[in-house]
């Protein structure tokens, strides 16, 4: 069936480089054996169920010549490769997804001493995180069942196909816009005027050849809170009447802060002084009633800003942050990026024109999937982590892709009751020295 590209979607493809793929990843340690074959024969059952992950990008001309995009669902099998660990890398390099050649889910295997390493690669037009860790979570149980001598159950929870038709639909009715009109006029005029800076603001990324690949455009570094420290953290947002959320909002703008003063010259940490640091986080836009659609991309952007100054005080910008996020909620604040995008498409030249020349949309991202894998009905170890036949699923590390300008993105989830943290860093514009030194900095402040 053929389905027309969202404007998010659009935007996801259009705003894809070769310097900078629009790919996520899902990289799966685990220790133990794992059959390949048995992980490969899982991740085709579950996919049947799953058509963006099966799908192809086509480019079709529209009402007055407009460029349009649509979706061809293929049958093809979902790309598996298992390949050799030869170097002393983490996870297998992973090529960029061109979907007008291939649909945008691929998998690399690859075996290490005293383990392996599955990497999931996304193209992030066909999913969001929340429907690729649903994604896993099928894969994973799945691959359990038939270890254990199980048949698994056909499709177990009841995806159905039809519900992909709302998976751009955001939700806001004139009747919503005209009440939070005053609020939603205020994003807008942060997107359309807000300027923010790069985490190194003499980045020469925004100035570079986005058709130039690069070879080693994953580069990512992780953490781990311990039980007890993740235990505290969830203690303190709950001391501090805040969510989990806005606590590693306010963390992370703090770490922004500390990071740069050591790094930068002075004279581009007096530039940072003046300059809007931006954090942009994904909001779910699934809707009650919609729990069974397949993976897609239902989700939306928001973005708060900040300056140097907004950092002497800890407790006071916690407040700050914790006080916005209850006014985005409450006014529908995350719809208006899709509104935008949906806009932008009449205007001459479409999104593609928006996006030829490439601005720093963004200081950082931050994407916190929450807890994983709590309510699967899969053998757990003493510790709380998954046990599929003779191995054990040890750590994830999830990362959202990075874009001109965005040097970082960071990703948190809870796994068997411990906080991961992982870092995504632009390797041609942040040195390893430097993205461990961040990691550790957000790491030291949680």
């Amino acid at each position: 069936m053929n389905r027309p590209f969202t404007p998010f979607e659009e935007y996801m493809l259009l705003d894809d480089r070769p310097a900078y793929p629009m790919d996520s990843f899902r990289l799966l340690h685990f220790s133990g054996e794992i059959d390949a074959a048995v992980l490969e024969a899982s991740i085709n059952a579950v996919a049947r169920y799953q058509p963006m992950l099966r799908s192809v990008a086509r480019k079709t001309i529209g009402f007055l010549g407009r460029a349009r995009y649509i979706w061809e669902e293929t049958k093809q099998p979902v790309f598996f490769q298992k390949i050799s660990q030869e170097n002393e890398r983490l996870f297998p390099q992973p090529k960029r997804i061109d979907l007008f050649r291939e649909p945008g889910f691929k998998v690399y295997f690859a075996e290490k001493e005293n383990g392996s390493v599955a990497l999931l690669q996304f193209h992030h037009s066909v999913s969001d995180g929340i429907g690729e860790m649903a994604v896993i979570a099928d894969i994973l149980t799945d691959y359990a069942d038939r270890v254990e001598g199980k048949i698994p159950a056909e499709n177990p929870r009841n995806l159905d196909p039809n519900l992909l038709v709302y998976r751009g639909k955001s939700g806001l009715t004139l009747g919503v816009y005209f009440r939070y009109y005053f609020d939603i006029a205020v994003t807008t005029r942060q997107l359309l005027f807000g300027k923010p800076i790069p985490l190194n603001s003499r980045a020469p990324s925004i100035q570079a050849d986005f058709n130039a690949a690069n070879p080693d455009y994953l580069a990512i570094c992780s953490a781990e809170l311990s039980s007890k420290e993740t235990r505290q953290y969830f203690s303190n947002a709950k001391t501090n009447g805040v969510t989990v959320n806005d606590l590693m909002l306010r963390d992370l703008f703090l770490t922004i802060g500390d990071w740069r003063k050591r790094w930068l010259t002075q004279d581009a940490t007096n530039l940072f002084d003046a300059g809007l640091i931006r954090i942009s986080a994904p909001m779910n836009v699934r809707t009650e009633g919609r729990q069974n659609m397949p993976a897609a991309n239902t989700v939306t952007m928001i973005f708060l800003d900040r300056k140097q100054r907004d950092f002497s005080d800890p407790q006071r910008l916690l407040q700050s942050v914790h006080r916005e996020m209850n006014w985005v909620k409450r006014t529908r604040q995350k719809h208006v990026l899709l509104l935008g995008l949906r806009l932008r498409q009449f205007l001459p030249g479409g999104l593609a024109q928006a996006l030829k020349s490439p601005k720093c949309g963004a200081t950082c991202v931050l994407s916190n999937l929450g807890r994983v894998f709590d309510q699967l009905s899969i053998p757990r170890r003493g510790d709380g982590k998954l046990m599929l036949g003779s191995a054990v699923l040890e750590e994830i590390d999830a990362t959202p892709p990075i874009r001109p300008g965005t040097l970082i993105s960071i990703s948190t989830l809870t796994y068997a009751g411990r906080i991961r943290i992982i870092l995504r860093y632009d390797s041609q514009n942040m040195t390893p020295q430097q993205a461990k030194d961040f990691l550790q900095t957000l790491r030291n402040k949680m």
